[in-house]
């Protein structure tokens, strides 16, 4: 392994500081401009490769590149295939790889490694949950630190053995799939109640075990917060998920409610899905005032919690915040093929429930309890059922589509 010397641009990792401490936006631009025209930075300036080819572990994997608002390169997750770890950091990435440890940040044109800060030809950037990494990354500084990896005809080839992740789909993958399901409401925590006394608090258990039998017979592990009408308090839902995550990697937190306003009662309809973010509307602010003023059943101080002390509690980072908004999107989409009333889309607040939840999660409005039409629909059986197969179907493909994020994980 080679001990070429990286720009000793960046302090310590003890210290706490960022490259984006110790390096204003502007320095950064103008630094990369300097490297750029003195030579510094690799040669992979010219047009951005559209695949990544890696032979590692008797295996050879086929990665596409990304464009994304913040620019392009190579999900991050590809380093996986080279037996590297992957772990979300607040603003970024870090990944061991062959022992040594790097770290990204997004929207900066360095990452450290070896107590140095390397240039790379362009900014790490996001797209979704991805973390994105220049093709010089891979074809360049890969090969020249290790002497493992050797970069030729546009294949980056790993000698010896490798650790290779779970591949997507296999049974031992999906046996590693954890789902949380977070009935809302419940002892003397009744939610709201429909014009038919229909209670929020038993049609979101309802709908919640029927998720879960679906999701067992899938082969997931499934826990609830709640299996009968008691009183769970909001912030140890999110205490709860995260034990039953135990540091694995496949983990997602899904709360179930029901809609309501007093103001519309028999205009308001429809279906929409939260994240955990600031909220930017009044109608969003409404809803998480509704669902957090069940704190008055609870015991203690949660009550004293602001918005923003919300938003800012516990760890609560870009990588969760975009895997979030994606869950979200899949609900979102799921709930739509089993409602037939207004798609009123994905929207962001800050629900005491959700907060401090180390996974991906959102809450879920099915529907308005307020609203007679949708107060007897919520009562059957019938689109309990459909709803619980769609929300299923939903977290299944959000695992499909993401298993990348996990096998990197393990």
């Amino acid at each position: 392994m080679s001990e070429q010397q990286g720009t000793n641009v960046g302090r310590d990792r003890g210290t706490g500081d960022s490259l984006h401490t110790v390096w204003p936006a502007r320095s950064h631009r103008v630094l990369f401009l300097f490297l750029v025209f003195a030579g510094f930075l690799p040669s992979t300036l010219h047009a951005q490769q559209k695949t990544l080819r890696i032979e590692a572990g008797g295996r050879t994997t086929t990665v596409s590149a990304v464009t994304a608002a913040g620019g392009n390169g190579f999900p991050a997750t590809a380093l996986v295939n080279l037996g590297a770890a992957l772990i979300p950091t607040p603003g970024g990435l870090r990944s061991v790889v062959f022992g040594d440890t790097l770290e990204f940040w997004i929207g900066s044109p360095f990452f450290r490694a070896r107590g140095s800060a390397w240039p790379l030809s362009a900014a790490v950037a996001a797209a979704g949950a991805d973390v994105l990494l220049p093709a010089q990354f891979f074809s360049e500084w890969l090969p020249a630190h290790f002497e493992r990896a050797r970069w030729a005809g546009g294949v980056l080839t790993i000698s010896g053995p490798v650790a290779l992740p779970v591949v997507a789909g296999t049974g031992a993958a999906k046996a590693k799939r954890v789902v949380v399901i977070d009935p809302g409401h419940g002892g003397p925590d009744d939610g709201k109640i429909g014009p038919n006394g229909l209670r929020e608090k038993d049609a979101t258990l309802s709908v919640s075990r029927k998720l879960a039998r679906i999701l067992e017979q899938r082969g997931y592990e499934v826990h609830l917060t709640r299996t009968t009408d008691t009183l769970v308090a909001l912030a140890d839902r999110p205490r709860l998920a995260n034990r039953w995550k135990n540091g694995r990697p496949a983990a997602l937190f899904v709360s179930i409610h029901m809609n309501s306003t007093a103001t519309s009662p028999r205009t308001a309809r429809g279906f929409e899905t939260f994240f955990l973010s600031d909220a930017r509307t009044e109608d969003e602010r409404r809803v998480a005032e509704m669902e957090n003023s069940a704190v008055q059943y609870e015991d203690g101080d949660n009550a004293s919690l602001s918005e923003a002390d919300l938003v800012l509690h516990g760890v609560l980072n870009d990588y969760f915040v975009r895997a979030s908004s994606d869950l979200a999107d899949a609900v979102q989409s799921g709930i739509g093929e089993a409602h037939n009333g207004p798609d009123r889309g994905v929207k962001r607040a800050g629900f005491r429930v959700l907060v401090g939840a180390l996974m991906p999660a959102v809450l879920a409005e099915i529907a308005f309890i307020s609203h007679p039409a949708e107060a007897k629909l919520i009562a059957t059986s019938a689109f309990q059922d459909k709803v619980a197969r769609s929300l299923a179907d939903a977290i299944t493909g959000f695992f499909d589509s993401h298993e990348h994020l996990w096998t990197g994980l393990q």
